[in-house]
């Protein structure tokens, strides 16, 4: 097949890029609206308290203040978010530092934060719990009233206690994974244009602009009609954009005051007050026979999910699925518990549960080889899963599975061929590699269908209205090329609608590597489907029957021989009134005869990616400082569709993922605060980026993804904290359980 495509594989420049690059793409924050005031926040400075009063009084005199707002003031649902728990305003308590407690907007910048200093709150400092399993304790401080245990997910297969009682070898440790910012380089913001019809419409930067209409509304009390949502240029988002609490702010403003109203935070906020990656404790215990079969495995799992829930519950169940890793366990039980504590709250992040749960089972894997006297990579291939195997969730695995062997024997390559490299004078080299499975889609039980529209242009050309915002991955240029390859068109001749929800149907939230997927099928039906009604109109206005006509690469074909273009006809339907347009849906498959129907909604997938890892690392052994000088990147996208693209996800992960191994870290520090800035929260850098980041793409199709193609976003750093792991260990004999991997854990004294 691949020698039929002509747009598909292909580097097509991103038609958007020029405008990044030259600075003039339009982000939320830089769009031009007239009279429009500035909103910010009063925030809580305590990680649990209650509110006394709130003294407005000062504020509300200053000049250019327009208006001042707490909860009081919410026309309609206190509460937002998945789990419905999180107040637009606190109300009554704080629950984190960082939760907004006033909305101020003024008409500059320097009123409202002048406004902001003059607001008087009174607290009474309540007792707090920042760590997961002491939440659980009986006498803890509840942060909220049922309790501080949000949700609880397990799963078993097989016998356990038999399955140990058949090891030879029972392994045992804990691990645990720290609180990941997203760090995009855009922060939250958003701008809401009051209408003098009493309508609204909002510009989000976000991953889910129809979730951030339906949350809007509701906080205001209003129709969803009264409410548009646009999506503008998004500046990155990695989850943390699963979030409509600033656009709702926003929107909350400006309908109170009848009046245009922008917020942008600043990085401060961004930090304590969005969501972030789950910090997770994770105990395994597993059984092994001699010759490194697995035989048990029984994992207990912590995720601290922060204040309130966001997408708490849906990373934990998917983590739960996670944990056995890429490998077949006939013997499980693995219980998952997702706590509030007083934390910054954690949600959705690229991964979604799978870096915490493989940081644990391939740092494991490597730590049992050596237990077993084994080759790490022989004991992965010993136990790899393949197609026909169950999963714990009693999933069968299908032929998504046939690239992780060859993924395995690539990985196994790299290794060999990285170990040949000597090290620096006065440094200590190791070679580790991991494994990682990622899950396609949102999960069993929860409908997931995306809805777009294409259009036939008068000139012949095709235009998307594409349902989901494209966050700077890239999907706007895959939906193209996939539409492109289908009609037999050249790349420039499809392009893309901005998506505003008055205009285009929903497509979907972009998140949980479906996207190339789920959208790429839409536009593969839509496309027949327009084929067709291309030929239906040449056939009425010809006078000719339908089934001599045919279509060919944007050309109407008769029997005769003649041939006309597909503006020919475009052009005169759109000057009737009925442009030439189709919806493009689909809808992703959780099939009742093979779905399991035992587990809660959103369990289990059905759907995987594979990838590996291989990184080199050099250590200076008196310092600790690691410095990783290759990785061989190693993933089965099923079919490549843009290969820059699928590139720059990949060589993007890593870094994400090198990071998460060795300096990103949202702690608390000596005064009681979260780290809250880049001064202390350490970003991988261009200095920090490998030298060498080796990528092999293979294609082993997804028999019915779009030509074959799979999800790949997340996957991306999966393996990458636990191929440093296991490198460091390989280099200086140190293993580090807990991360990010410091200088200081590699020199401590034990």
């Amino acid at each position: 097949m691949a020698s039929k495509l002509s747009v598909i594989g292909n580097s097509e420049i991103r038609k958007d890029a020029a405008g990044k690059a030259q600075g003039i793409a339009q982000y939320t924050a830089d769009l031009p609206l007239e009279n429009t005031a500035i909103g910010t926040m009063v925030r809580s400075p305590y990680h649990h308290a209650r509110i006394l009063s709130v003294d407005l009084g000062n504020a509300l005199r200053q000049p250019d203040v327009l208006a001042v707002l707490t909860a009081a003031d919410v026309p309609g649902s206190k509460t937002i978010g998945l789990v419905p728990d999180q107040p637009a305003l606190a109300v009554g308590e704080v629950r984190h530092i960082g939760e907004p407690v006033v909305l101020i907007a003024a008409r500059n910048q320097s009123a409202a934060q002048k406004a902001a200093q003059l607001i008087r709150i009174d607290y009474e400092v309540l007792p707090a719990v920042l760590d997961p399993i002491a939440a659980l304790a009986a006498d803890a401080p509840k942060v909220h009233p049922g309790g501080n245990l949000l949700s609880q997910f397990n799963v078993d297969s097989g016998n356990l206690d038999e399955g140990f009682a058949t090891a030879d070898v029972i392994f045992e440790e804990t691990f645990s994974v720290q609180r990941q910012a997203p760090a995009y380089m855009e922060p939250e913001n958003s701008l809401a244009e009051y209408h003098t019809d009493g309508s609204l419409t909002v510009w989000v930067s976000s991953q889910e602009p129809y979730v951030d209409r339906v949350s809007i509304a509701a906080v205001l009390g209003i129709p969803i009609e009264k409410l548009r949502v646009r999506s503008s240029v998004v500046g990155g988002a990695f989850g943390g954009k699963e979030d409509s609490s600033i656009a709702i702010l926003a929107a909350l403003a400006a309908w109170k005051m009848h009046h245009n109203v922008r917020i942008v935070n600043n990085r401060r906020e961004s930090f304590n007050a969005h969501p972030k990656r789950h910090p997770a404790q994770i105990t395994l215990k597993i059984g092994a026979k001699k010759d490194g079969t697995l035989v048990a495995l029984d994992g207990k799992v912590w995720t601290n999910t922060g204040a309130y829930a966001s997408y708490g519950p849906a990373v934990g169940s998917l983590l739960t699925e996670m944990v056995t890793g890429p490998y077949h366990i006939p013997n499980v039980n693995i219980e998952t518990k997702v706590v509030y504590t007083h934390s910054p709250y954690s949600g959705a992040m690229r991964g979604f549960g799978s870096p915490q749960a493989h940081f644990a089972i391939e740092s494991a894997m490597d730590m049992l080889a050596k237990k077993l006297n084994m080759d790490p990579v022989e004991l992965r291939r010993k136990n790899l899963l393949k197609q026909g195997d169950f999963l714990p969730t009693r999933v069968v695995l299908n032929e998504t599975a046939l690239g992780l062997a060859p993924i395995l024997d690539r990985a196994a390559e790299a290794r060999t061929r990285l170990q040949q490299i000597k090290a620096a004078p006065g440094r200590v080299s190791g070679v580790g590699l991991a494994l990682a499975m990622q899950s396609m889609g949102l999960g069993a039980k929860i409908t997931d269908t995306s809805t777009n529209r294409l259009e036939w242009l008068p000139d012949g050309r095709v235009l998307i209205h594409l349902g989901a915002p494209d966050l700077g991955q890239g999907l706007i240029t895959v939906a193209e090329q996939i539409t492109a390859e289908a009609l037999g068109l050249p790349f420039d001749r499809v392009i893309t609608a901005p998506l505003d929800t008055d205009d285009i149907p929903n497509g979907a939230a972009t998140c949980a590597s479906r996207m190339t997927y789920l959208v790429g099928n839409a536009m593969l039906s839509g496309a027949e489907t327009l084929k067709k009604e291309l030929i239906y109109y040449a056939s009425n206005l010809l006078n000719v029957f339908v089934e001599e006509i045919s279509y060919e690469k944007g050309m109407v074909r008769l029997p005769n021989g003649d041939q006309f273009p597909a503006s020919e006809f475009a052009s005169r339907a759109a000057d009737q009134g009925a442009p030439l347009q189709v919806q493009a849906n689909f809808t992703f498959p959780y099939p009742a005869g093979t779905t399991p129907q035992h587990l809660p909604i959103g369990m289990p997938h059905v759907k995987y990616v594979f990838a590996a890892q291989v990184v080199r690392v050099e250590i200076d052994p008196e310092l600790g400082t690691v410095e990783v000088t290759d990785v061989e990147a190693i993933h089965d996208l099923g079919r490549v569709i843009n290969r820059s693209t699928a590139e720059g996800q990949i060589e993007g992960g890593v870094v994400m993922g090198l990071g998460y191994a060795l300096m990103e870290d949202m702690s608390l520090k000596n005064n009681g605060k979260w780290v809250d800035s880049f001064t202390e929260y350490l970003l991988p850098t261009s200095k920090d980026i490998p030298a060498h980041i080796n990528i092999q793409m293979l294609e082993y199709p997804e028999y019915d993804g779009p030509y074959g193609a799979k999800g790949l976003a997340e996957i991306c750093l999966v393996p990458t904290a636990p191929a440093v792991a296991n490198a460091v260990d390989n280099a200086i004999g140190v293993r580090v359980q807990h991360l990010p991997i410091t200088p200081e854990k590699l020199t401590a004294v034990e």
